[in-house]
């Protein structure tokens, strides 16, 4: 039996709102440096600060983001297949939930998501469900994510 759930992307105003702010003030010292090194480095960094804007927007935007749970796997937003066997446990940080891959030191962004509002309790009570069935800790602690 499939349980699909929607899901919020975790932090993306936040995420959004700093990644412009530093945009803005590499700009600013873009145009005020007349250093030619710093100058290929500072326009370097405005470059991976774009990539990652573009990312949050596309993510936040153009994505149906949801989560669901199996019998014995899960389905991530971006619609990847993960056996509960590749699973190695499941983190919570607050409202903040991520699924932590065998091997891999951080949790992926499609793992990561929060529940959303309408949805939360009933998603929680799955996901219990879920990790008791399968013999998944989860883990009440802070976690890493990678794009």
């Amino acid at each position: 039996m499939e349980y699909a759930f929607k899901a919020i992307y975790p932090r993306a105003k936040l995420n959004l709102i700093a990644m412009i702010l530093i945009e803005g003030c590499l700009l600013i010292n873009l145009s005020i440096n007349r250093n030619n090194l710093i100058t290929y480095l500072i326009s370097f960094l405005m470059l991976i600060v774009l990539f990652y804007i573009i990312v949050i927007i596309k993510r936040m935007f153009f994505t149906k983001l949801s989560i669901t749970l199996g019998t014995d796997y899960i389905i991530s937003s971006s619609g990847k297949k993960y056996g509960s066997s590749r699973i190695e446990c499941i983190y919570m940080s607050y409202r903040r939930i991520g699924f932590k891959v065998q091997g891999k030191r951080l949790v992926s962004m499609d793992l990561c998501f929060y529940f959303d509002k309408s949805q939360e309790v009933n998603g929680l009570n799955k996901l219990t469900e879920w990790a008791e069935k399968n013999n998944k800790e989860i883990r009440n602690q802070f976690f890493q994510t990678l794009i």
